[in-house]
Parts: structure tokens; sequence; C-alpha cells
């Protein structure tokens, strides 16, 4: 079995809770569907990100997703979902959704003007230095 792809996407402890709220270990008929919305894998990791955000008094947690646990969040949770403590649907649809463009572009997002490792790479061919400037 190949090893699947995964992103890091960063949870606060109230949005962990609201997933905990949705996504589920098992469906029935699971077979029958390419991405299942539903995984025992995914529930275990939320429910080890909530002990711990618990037991070690920390604000978020960061999960390391594939492409099936994003659909399987993007499945149950809606963007009007909210809860008391402030999580909300659309901010987890929004990580969900940038996560699934990292995956699918092959490339980290960023912020500001730094490149990633894989943007200099491609652009070092057209960068060349002609000697002028080498040390």
């Amino acid at each position: 079995m190949a090893d699947l792809e995964r992103t890091p996407v960063t949870f606060s402890a109230s949005e962990l809770w609201l997933l905990h709220d949705f996504v589920r270990h098992e469906i029935p008929e699971s077979k029958a569907w390419r991405y299942p919305p539903a995984c025992e894998d995914l529930n275990e990791e939320i429910a080890t990100a909530l002990d711990c955000c618990e037991s070690h008094n920390l604000a978020e947690y960061t999960m390391l997703l594939s492409k099936g646990d994003l659909l399987t969040i993007d499945y149950f949770v809606r963007r009007d979902h909210k809860t008391p403590e402030g999580a909300s649907g659309k901010r987890i649809l929004l990580k969900v959704f940038r996560a699934r463009r990292e995956l699918i572009s092959g490339l980290p997002g960023h912020e500001g003007d730094d490149r990633t490792y894989r943007e200099v790479m491609e652009h070092a061919s057209a960068d060349y230095d002609t000697g002028k400037n080498a040390v």
C-alpha cells in the first residue's frame, strides 16, 4: 500500500471540538464510496488532539491530513456551523480548502515574499550569476 500524501493543518481546540461533533468513525456501506465520509483513523486523531489540548492546555493542534481526511471534513462540516466557544465551520472549511490546494499543487502555501524551496528550484534555471558577484 502506497504512502498517502498528507499536509499539515492546524486547528484550534474549539475547532477540534466542532470536528469531533461531526466526523464519525464509520458509516454504513462505506465500501461503496470512493472516499467514504467517515474515517476511524481521523476520528482517533481528533480525539488524540483534543486530549492533548485539554491535558496540556494547548490552544491549537496540527494534524497531518490526507485527501480522504480533508474530504471527510468537507462532507460533514457546513459553513454555518458554529460552537459557543467560537469555532466556525467556515474557518474550518477554508483551512480544508487551502490544504486540498496544497496537496493538488504539491507546494506548501505561504504568506509574504518568501519563496518555497520548490519555487526557487523551478526558477533557478533562469537565475544565473555571470561570475561578477561570485565569492
